[in-house]
């Protein structure tokens, strides 16, 4: 089904160049169930890319989505309308559109990968010769690394509390579950759950490793059809990892996060995706007060971008916050994920691939 916007009579990149509430291109339909209303957003389109919604809109969606006309494709999209930005989201068992992407990048759209879900190197490699030509920025949208508990984590770090950081434990264990997309990975726990782990510590240290050697299998009674145990020593310039996720446990199951040890020379601190506990040189043990949430969420980094985008904002609203400011001297790295800063984990999981695969260190 497509319905094409009738009532602009301006070709979409004058459209695009007057000052304007920050145009948005949905790409995708998962999880439009649960997007609330953004006001900060025009919602231009949504682009039924994977075929969803075969029957056209589904009831209950918000009135910002009802508003907004539906187009089969990218192509038919952009045809129409103008967007400053596009959010794409791919089903469980897709894999991310490079057509569409590289599509949007020369259009000069930004692009927010809600989640990219790929298949080998070859697809890093690709879209980094997207990022590259532009002249769009494109953006990931990993929103793990904004749980109030990571973030506390974060903060810890910086004022130096814990130390140095030589010795991270990550442990994961999730309970036997079986749905189709699961399929869909060669490595189940190596290339998903670890996506949102590895971005989490690229967020904290940089996860950019010098050796990695890893196991993945299937265990019989895993259920999944794929390899759903995994487990990973990885070897920075400044920390060891010891990396274990268990998709098939029959014991109480953590979050999806799991459970992070951290050693420092000055202490030590345990990381939950309910709250952060830290422990002194003598073993005294203290709960960490963890700040609102914020950004949360798989359409949090959206809200992000627009933070930190004060020329997309009315003139009434266009500060900018002060970490915002720090990430702009090249001092920090509050700002959300361009893929050039989280191309690393990328490359470390099929680095982690590969050494499964081959029993090698990569």
């Amino acid at each position: 089904m497509s319905m094409i916007a009738k009532n602009n009579p301006e070709p979409p990149q004058a459209v695009r160049a007057k000052p304007h509430t920050p145009r948005l291109l949905l790409i995708g339909t998962e999880g439009l169930e649960h997007w609330r209303e953004r006001p900060g957003f025009d919602v231009v389109g949504i682009v039924d890319s994977y075929g969803e919604w075969p029957e056209g809109k589904p009831d209950g969606l918000s009135p910002q989505l009802l508003a907004c006309p539906l187009f089969v494709s990218v192509a038919e999209a952009l045809a129409s309308v103008a967007p400053d930005i596009a959010c794409m989201s791919v089903p469980s068992a897709e894999k991310t559109d490079h057509e569409a992407t590289e599509l949007l990048l020369r259009a000069g759209i930004d692009v927010m990968a809600k989640k990219l879900r790929l298949n080998a190197m070859s697809d890093v490699n690709r879209l980094r010769a997207a990022a590259d030509a532009g002249p769009g920025r494109l953006y990931v949208g990993e929103f793990y690394r904004y749980m109030p508990s990571v973030r506390a984590l974060k903060r810890l770090l910086d004022q130096g509390k814990l130390g140095a950081i030589e010795q991270i434990t990550w442990r994961c264990l999730l309970p036997i579950e079986r749905y189709d997309w699961m399929s869909h990975y060669r490595h189940l726990s190596l290339e998903d759950l670890s996506y949102h782990h590895f971005s989490v510590l690229h967020d904290l240290f940089g996860f950019d490793p010098v050796r990695v050697y890893a196991h993945s299998y299937a265990p019989s009674f895993s259920q999944a059809g794929t390899r759903t145990v995994a487990s990973m020593l990885a070897e920075t310039a400044n920390y060891r990892l010891n990396y274990e996720t268990v998709w098939c446990s029959k014991r109480k199951p953590f979050s999806y996060l799991g459970e992070v040890t951290f050693e420092g020379s000055h202490g030590s601190a345990v990381l939950t995706d309910d709250g952060l506990r830290i422990y002194s040189p003598l073993g005294r043990r203290r709960s960490v007060p963890c700040p609102p949430a914020e950004y949360d969420g798989p359409w949090g980094p959206l809200d992000h971008w627009l933070e930190a985008r004060p020329d997309m904002r009315p003139a009434a609203q266009a500060t900018v916050r002060p970490d915002a400011a720090v990430e702009a001297a090249g001092k920090g790295s509050w700002l959300p994920y361009t893929f050039e800063r989280f191309e690393p984990v990328l490359r470390t999981i099929y680095r982690a691939v590969e050494s499964a695969e081959t029993h090698t260190v990569q």
